[in-house]
C-alpha cells in the first residue's frame, strides 16, 4: 500500500511539474519573442527578417487591444510603423500613426504618459510625409513633435526635430530656412562640447550654406571631416565626402566632385550596404561617358514614377502584404507547434524514465524486504525445530533407552529423525556474516568434508567479502549451503572443486563436482537456490550431465 502511495504521489509531481515547466516556457516565450522581433525589426539582415517582425507586432497589437492595455498596443504600432516604413508601405504606415494616435485619444488622460509615445508618432508622420513629397505636412508634424519636446525638457529630441526640419526646407530648396534650423543645431551642441555631435552639426550647417554659396560653408565641412578622421568616426565619412562632392559638383569643379565621389565610394565600401547604393550613382554621374549619365537620370526617373505608382495602389500592395502575412502567420505558427511537440516529448521521455527508474528501485526494494522476510521466517523455523522438535525426540530416545526392550530399531530411526531435523536446523539457522566470512566459508565447506568426499578451495582467502552486502554475503552463503547439501544427498561425488575470483564490480563462484550428474530438472532446492540469486539481481546458471558430474556458475 505505501508502495502504491509512493507512485501516486510521484506522477501526481511529475504531472504538476509538466505543468508548470510548460507555464512558464510560454511566458519566457513571450518575452523573448518579443527581443528577438524587436531586433528583426530595428536592425533587419533581410527583407523576410523585417516582415517577420511586422507581422509579429501585429499579431501582439491585436492582443494587447483585446487585453485593452493600450501602452503596449502604441508601442506595437510604433515598431510596426519602423518596419512598415524600411518595407516600403508608406501609406499603411500613414495608417498605422493615425491609429496609434486614436488609441492615446481614447485614454483622455490628462498627464504626460503618453507624452514619449506622441513624440515618436509626430515625428514618424512627419517621416512618411516626406517620403509621399507632402512637404508642408511633414514640417507640421515635425513642429508638433518640437513642440511636444521643448514641453517635456527633451533636448535632445529637440535638436533632432529642427535637424529634421532642416533637412525638409533643403528638398524644398529653401536654404534660408534650413539654415536657420541647423544653425540652431550647431550652436547648441558647441555649447555641449560633444565633438563628433558638433562636428555633425557643423557638417550639416555647412552642406546648406554651401548651397546658399557661402564660403563659410567649405570651412566647415573640411573641419568636420578632419575631425571625423582625427576621431576615426568611420559611419560618417561618407556623409562628409557626400557634401563636399554636391558642393563641388555645383560649382562645376568635376575634379574636385569625382575626388570626393571615389572617396565616398571607398568608405560606404567599407560601411554598409544601404551606403554603397547611395555612393556608386554619385560617383558615376559624374562620369565623362554621356551614356552613364543619362542611365542614371533614367533610373531616377524610374524610381519617382516606381514610388508614385506604389501611391496609386497602395491598396493592392497591401492585400500582398496580408497574403504573405497569412502565410508566414501559418508557417511561424507551425513552428511554433513542433517547438511545443519536441518540448512535451522530451518531457514526456523525462517523466517515463523515472517513472522506469522508480518502478525498478520499488521492484528492487520489494524483492529486498522479500528476501528479508524470508531470512526471518528460516530463523524463526529454525528456532521452533530445535526448541521443540529436535529437544523432544532427544528426550524420547533418552527415555527408550532407560528401558529394558529391545528398543535398539526404534532408536535408530529416531536417531535418524532427530539427525535429519538438527540438519535442518541448521541449514536454516542465524549466521553472523560481519565476522570473518572467509573462515566461516571455510568452516561450512569443511563440514561436508568426509573420508569419501574431497573438497578443494581456490583462490577463497583473496576475495574481499566487504565489498558486497550483508545480504548478498548471507545469500553466498545459504546457495553454497544448498549446494553442498544436494551433493551429499544425490551425487555421490567424490571430488568437489570451488573456484573464486573477483573483478572490480562483481564476484565469480564456480562450483564442480565428479558425481553422477543427471538429467537436469530442477529440484525444490535448485528452486530455493534460483530465487535466492534472483531476490539480490544476480546470475546463476547450472549445467550437468549423465555420468558428468554437476556444474554451477554465479556472478554476484
Amino acid at each position: 500500500m505505501k508502495s502504491q502511495v509512493c507512485s501516486f504521489l510521484f506522477f501526481y509531481a511529475c504531472l504538476l511539474g509538466l505543468l508548470l515547466v510548460t507555464l512558464a516556457v510560454n511566458g519566457q516565450q513571450e518575452s523573448d519573442s518579443t527581443d528577438y522581433y524587436y531586433k528583426m525589426v530595428v536592425s533587419p539582415k533581410s527583407h523576410d527578417a523585417l516582415f517577420a517582425g511586422y507581422v509579429f507586432f501585429r499579431n501582439q497589437k491585436k492582443k494587447h487591444l483585446q487585453d485593452q492595455n493600450a501602452k503596449k498596443a502604441v508601442y506595437d504600432l510604433r515598431m510596426m510603423i519602423m518596419a512598415q516604413i524600411d518595407l516600403g508601405l508608406i501609406p499603411e504606415a500613414e495608417s498605422s500613426v493615425i491609429e496609434a494616435l486614436q488609441i492615446i485619444d481614447d485614454q483622455q488622460v490628462t498627464d504626460d504618459t503618453f507624452d514619449e509615445p506622441k513624440l515618436g508618432l509626430y515625428n514618424s508622420l512627419g517621416m512618411v510625409y516626406s517620403l509621399m513629397k507632402e512637404y508642408e505636412k511633414a514640417i507640421d508634424m515635425h513642429n508638433k513633435a518640437l513642440e511636444l519636446c521643448i514641453k517635456t525638457g527633451d533636448s535632445t529630441s529637440v535638436l533632432i526635430m529642427h535637424n529634421n526640419i532642416g533637412w525638409i526646407y533643403k528638398d524644398l530648396e529653401d536654404f534660408e530656412k534650413a539654415e536657420q534650423h541647423l544653425n540652431i543645431v550647431y550652436n547648441t551642441r558647441l555649447q555641449q562640447e560633444d565633438i563628433l555631435e558638433t562636428a555633425k552639426a557643423m557638417d550639416n550647417l555647412g552642406a546648406i550654406q554651401g548651397k546658399l554659396g557661402k564660403e563659410s560653408g567649405l570651412e566647415k565641412m573640411l573641419k568636420a571631416l578632419r575631425i571625423r578622421i582625427a576621431e576615426k568616426d568611420v559611419q560618417h565619412y561618407y556623409t562628409s565626402y557626400r557634401h563636399l562632392t554636391e558642393y563641388y559638383k555645383d560649382r562645376g569643379h568635376l575634379e574636385a566632385a569625382r575626388k570626393y565621389a571615389r572617396l565616398g565610394y571607398e568608405a560606404a565600401s567599407q560601411y554598409t550596404q544601404s551606403y554603397l547604393e547611395d555612393a556608386l550613382p554619385r560617383l558615376l554621374e559624374l562620369s565623362d561617358n554621356p551614356l552613364i549619365s543619362e542611365y542614371i537620370h533614367l533610373s531616377d526617373s524610374l524610381t519617382r514614377a516606381r514610388f508614385l505608382t506604389d501611391k496609386k495602389y497602395s491598396s493592392a500592395k497591401y492585400n500582398l502584404a496580408k497574403e504573405q502575412q497569412r502565410t508566414l502567420e501559418s508557417q511561424l505558427q507551425k513552428e511554433t507547434q513542433e517547438k511545443l511537440k519536441l518540448i512535451y516529448l522530451l518531457l514526456g521521455l523525462t517523466v517515463l524514465i523515472i517513472a522506469i527508474f522508480v518502478i525498478m528501485m520499488l521492484t528492487f526494494r520489494h524483492k529486498k524486504e522479500k528476501f528479508q522476510q524470508i531470512y526471518i521466517t528460516e530463523k524463526r523455523i529454525s528456532k521452533k525445530i530445535h526448541d521443540e522438535v529436535a529437544n523432544d525426540l532427544y528426550h524420547v530416545m533418552t527415555k527408550l533407552q532407560s528401558t529394558t526392550d529391545n528398543n535398539e530399531p526404534i532408536l535408530d530411526d529416531l536417531e535418524n529423525i532427530y539427525t535429519r531435523t538438527r540438519d535442518i536446523s541448521k541449514e536454516n539457522s542465524p549466521i553472523n556474516v560481519n565476522d570473518n566470512f572467509n573462515e566461516l566459508i571455510n568452516d561450512l565447506l569443511l563440514s561436508y568434508q568426509t573420508d569419501a568426499v574431497n573438497i578443494i578451495t581456490r583462490n577463497g582467502l583473496k576475495i574481499d567479502w566487504k565489498t558486497i552486502s550483508e545480504i548478498k554475503r548471507a545469500t553466498v552463503y545459504r546457495v553454497l549451503q544448498e549446494l553442498m547439501t544436494n551433493m551429499r544427498k544425490h551425487s555421490r561425488a567424490t571430488i568437489v572443486v570451488l573456484t573464486f575470483n573477483q573483478t572490480q564490480s562483481d564476484i565469480l563462484i564456480a562450483y564442480k563436482d565428479n558425481g553422477m550428474g543427471c538429467e537436469l530438472q530442477k529440484s525444490n532446492g535448485l528452486h530455493n537456490v534460483e530465487n535466492r540469486i534472483d531476490a539480490i539481481n544476480a546470475s546463476i546458471t547450472f549445467e550437468s550431465r549423465p555420468d558428468h558430474g554437476f556444474k554451477v556458475n554465479m556472478i554476484i
